[in-house]
């Protein structure tokens, strides 16, 4: 029994790093599914230090349910809205649980320098960000403590 018990208790541990590691898997623009607050969606990961630099810039839409940029480390990121056309949610999670959420993050106003672009980090270290049109965290019923799953 205690043999059957170690097994299962493996082999749990091993299914549970093997999701947080398929992240690490993903490679750069790839659309991806993950189940966040009991639904499905798709997102698109960046994962080079260029795409994740450019994330959403210029864009007129997402194209995608969201932008999931993948860190190389846990830390404690900043993002800015230079030359973003809408507003969106960022959803910051770490080692695959939602730890923050900052809601209606405006795009810039016409004029603003770089200068005066907000910066935008998280309360605690991440190693995703997810970026989703302003509203859909509340819409889409995403909170503090869920887990994002890729299966």
């Amino acid at each position: 029994m205690i043999i059957i018990l170690l097994f299962i208790c493996a082999w749990l541990g091993w299914k549970f790093m093997m999701n947080q590691k398929s992240n690490l898997l993903m490679s750069d623009h790839q659309i991806v599914t993950a189940q966040l607050a009991n639904q499905t969606f798709h997102f698109e990961a960046v994962t080079t230090p260029p795409s994740i630099a450019q994330g959403l810039s210029d864009r007129k839409e997402i194209g995608s349910d969201g932008m999931l940029f993948i860190l190389a480390t846990t830390r404690i990121p900043t993002f800015w809205m230079k030359n973003m056309l809408f507003d969106l949610d960022m959803v910051w999670i770490a080692n695959g649980k939602v730890v923050d959420i900052t809601r209606q993050v405006a795009k810039p106003s016409p004029g603003m320098t770089e200068s005066e672009l907000p910066l935008i980090s998280p309360s605690q270290p991440v190693n995703m960000v997810l970026e989703i049109p302003s509203g859909q965290a509340d819409a889409w019923q995403i909170e503090i403590g869920q887990s994002i799953i890729f299966p």
